[in-house]
């Protein structure tokens, strides 16, 4: 009978504790700069939509539009046919139809 041979075992020594935590925080920071770079573009159009919002709450509904337009023009510097073109309208209409219940 023929002699099985064994497989020789590779062990791998642990990582030492600091080295771990070195890891993960390494791996905190990586993540924290990718969802830094994918919501740095949108925070100049959240910006102008926010200062939109608050004025249309207060019904200043001129600076309201001028916000949503400077945003509008910021979504479509970005992209054409972007989420944020489409959710600027929406602030739009939404603008427009309050403007229409309260003039009498």
């Amino acid at each position: 009978m023929a002699k099985r041979r064994r497989r020789k075992e590779r062990r791998t020594l642990p990582l030492p504790a600091h080295s771990r935590v070195l890891a993960a925080i390494g791996l905190l920071f990586i993540a924290l700069f990718i969802v830094l770079l994918y919501t740095s573009d949108d925070r100049s159009w959240q910006e102008y939509i926010g200062a939109g919002d608050r004025a249309y709450e207060r019904g200043n509904y001129a600076w309201a539009e001028k916000m949503y337009r400077e945003a509008l023009q910021y979504a479509e510097q970005s992209d054409k046919d972007g989420p944020l073109v489409a959710k600027t309208w929406r602030h739009l209409h939404r603008l427009e139809q309050a403007r229409s219940r309260s003039v009498p």
